[in-house]
């Protein structure tokens, strides 16, 4: 890496270095001040988390032996308290457990005194950068989830503005909020029916079975609170994508929870993602805790969604997807209710 793409890396980054000698804390200032970073300094760990809870520094370099507390007692402070905070260790010695105890610390990176001037800038403004990542992560999900608040409010007042009393209502109430998504709206029917009818075959009681009915109407009405930026990424969500998404059938379920007519749905509304091993969302509840027809609605969802082209893949013929939904049998899906439903689609 050459001086000036250290330099222009540097422009913005302040650099704390932690040492108790003077002199080595010094002279790696020095450094790094040569190098266009704007460098402070602390003899210890407590001095250093002072500074650090002022004013975050980009980059915390930390000895690892100091008097009193050591590097990792303030590199697990450090990720506590400023997250985005790039915390790099040094030693005077090779220390194999420490560089190892470091890294599932979180720490970027591990120098070995003594180290040259060269691996010093190497290791810095590989903190830098993992430091804007950490940086653009938390403003990436504080705009996701400004969106999301925002398209709630919508929900909310799409639901408050309508006396839902029957079927006929609820049909209104998918039709305005699937406006710009029609097969959002073919899919909440087509996984009605299908959830309807393994509710039959399954011998579920009318009343449970029209709140299993109503449930796989608005299912998936929390995903409308989701950004379409997540909602339709043609690739892989990132871990924060990934939490954001998983509070749909939360929202869902408290929108309707003060509905009459489908406060009984909100329970399956709620826990159509879990799964029989507990893996699932919003709560991880295994399937023993969680009621049939939210069982029953999570096999006729998954069938659906396979069969259909989405964003990000193709679809996948019945069969294909009845084997997906048998492999998945026992750990994501009621075995029961998977053979139920391959019975009838199979007839």
């Amino acid at each position: 890496m050459n001086h000036d793409t250290v330099r222009s890396a540097a422009s913005s980054s302040s650099i704390l270095v932690v040492d108790d000698e003077n002199h080595i804390r010094e002279l790696m200032a020095r450094w790094l001040s040569a190098s266009g970073y704007t460098v402070h300094t602390a003899g210890s760990a407590d001095e250093a988390l002072h500074r650090v809870r002022s004013d975050a520094p980009a980059v915390a370099l930390c000895d690892i032996r100091m008097p009193g507390r050591d590097g990792h007692w303030l590199a697990s402070n450090i990720r506590h308290d400023a997250p985005e905070t790039a915390v790099i260790m040094a030693s005077g010695v090779q220390e194999v457990d420490s560089a190892a105890s470091g890294r599932r610390q979180g720490i970027v990176d591990y120098l070995t005194k003594p180290f040259a001037l060269e691996r010093l800038r190497e290791s810095v403004s590989r903190g830098v950068e993992w430091h804007k990542a950490a940086r653009d992560t938390r403003l990436w999900r504080e705009t996701l989830e400004g969106e999301v608040a925002a398209r709630r409010q919508v929900l909310s007042d799409a639901v408050d503005s309508l006396i839902i009393d029957n079927d006929a209502d609820l049909d209104v109430l998918l039709c305005v909020l699937t406006n710009a998504d029609r097969e959002a709206y073919a899919h909440a029917y087509r996984v009605a029916g299908l959830a309807a009818t393994v509710g039959r075959a399954m011998d579920v009681d009318a009343e449970e079975l029209r709140r299993l009915e109503r449930a796989a109407l608005v299912h998936d009405v929390g995903k409308f609170a989701m950004p379409d930026a997540v909602l339709r990424k043609p690739a892989p969500l990132t871990v924060e994508e990934q939490n954001l998404i998983r509070q749909h059938p939360r929202i869902g379920s408290e929108l309707f929870v003060s509905v009459p007519y489908l406060s009984a749905a909100a329970e399956l509304v709620r826990d159509a993602c879990e799964r029989v091993d507990g893996r699932g969302y919003p709560n991880g509840t295994p399937a023993a805790d969680v009621a049939l027809g939210a069982r029953i609605i999570a096999v006729a969802d998954a069938f659906d969604a396979m069969t259909r082209p989405r964003v990000f893949r193709t679809a996948v013929s019945p069969a294909k997807a009845l084997a997906e939904l048998e492999r998945c049998a026992g750990t994501q899906f009621d075995p029961a209710v998977v053979a139920a439903f391959k019975q009838i689609v199979q007839q």
